[in-house]
């Protein structure tokens, strides 16, 4: 249990470290708001999307998924987005601010934290799993993140039609870009194989493409969370406090308890082994990802609540963390 909480601090310390920089950077750099504006903008419209891109393009065999588990987190998702809704309605009055709460509540940091600690947790084996399922949450993530905040978006007078949303939906950068690497990698499960190698990827036949790719995704984090250090005002946590303990109850407390203890009811039906409860923690509870301020500011909502959740969810969800997995090993599920 030391080492798992050892590890759980080292891979959110370096979060937290980029965050304060971005903060120190606003009071003595010389760089204007605007500039870190169009940082974010850059961000959304270019890095972000390679990253999600690769992420989805390093599943190696769509076939190895265990469907049912599959299935269960897409419906447990949308089970904790309905709950958000529900509490957004009834505890927050601001428009701006309810897409926003409704967004924590279902939306992890899988991609940036959820990798690597599933492979704290579980080894190769629930790293292998935790990165099949990422193809599936990643699209799903920023699918019901476009759609939710599309309804309560502050530039719209009225209720937005279903053509209003599915357009916002097929013209973000980051839904578009994942189902492109799922577009991919379905194609490359169809191709001749040789050697055990499908005869075209774009690692092999084209290495300086994939390449420049690579070092693109690895831009996107680092400079994203500088970037919400730029902007983060903690003095605005208590202006924020009912909304901000809302989204952090969502997702840290909410979140877990609904995912994992329906899964472990159900663990026999579901097929669940120590393999893939890695993947329920890191889903259920890490902390609200980073890109979910970005897509916040670019469809209008309040993206300081965002940051603040972004912020107390990643400092908060070390101890969250250190008790879901003591528990589920204390009871043998790890």
């Amino acid at each position: 249990m030391r080492d798992t909480f050892l590890y759980t601090v080292r891979a959110i310390l370096p979060i937290l470290m980029l965050i304060l920089l971005g903060s120190v950077l606003r009071r003595v750099g010389p760089w204007s708001q605007d500039f870190y504006k169009q940082l974010n903008q850059l961000c959304f419209r270019v890095f972000l999307p390679v990253q999600l891109f690769c992420n989805v393009y390093a599943i190696a065999d769509l076939a190895a998924m265990n469907w049912y588990m599959i299935g269960y987190l897409f419906c447990g998702i949308l089970a904790t987005m309905m709950l958000g809704v529900l509490m957004a309605r009834l505890l927050v009055r601001d428009r701006r601010q309810k897409g926003v709460v409704v967004q924590a509540s279902f939306r992890s940091n899988q991609a940036i934290l959820g990798l690597p600690l599933a492979n704290s947790l579980g080894g190769e084996a629930a790293m292998g799993f935790a990165s099949l399922t990422t193809s599936v949450t990643v699209p799903l993530f920023n699918f019901l993140a476009v759609v939710v905040l599309a309804l309560y978006s502050s530039d719209q007078d009225r209720r937005p039609t279903a053509r209003d949303v599915l357009r916002k939906v097929l013209h973000n950068p980051l839904f578009m870009s994942t189902m492109l690497g799922l577009a991919v990698v379905i194609v490359r499960q169809f191709l001749p194989v040789v050697d055990g190698q499908p005869i075209f990827t774009i690692r092999n036949q084209l290495p300086s493409v994939y390449d420049t790719l690579t070092r693109m995704s690895g831009v996107a984090s680092p400079v994203m969370l500088v970037v919400l250090g730029t902007r983060l005002d903690l003095n605005a946590a208590g202006a924020l406090l009912p909304q901000l303990s809302l989204g952090v109850v969502l997702r840290l407390i909410v979140a877990p308890v609904l995912l994992i203890g329906v899964a472990l009811l159900f663990r026999g039906p579901l097929g669940i082994t120590t393999v893939e409860v890695p993947s329920l923690v890191t889903i259920s509870s890490t902390p609200v990802a980073v890109s979910s301020v970005v897509m916040v500011q670019e469809l209008g909502g309040d993206d300081q609540l965002a940051g603040q959740i972004v912020v107390w969810t990643t400092i908060l969800s070390v101890a969250t963390i250190f008790c879901i997995v003591y528990l589920l090993r204390f009871f043998g599920f790890l």
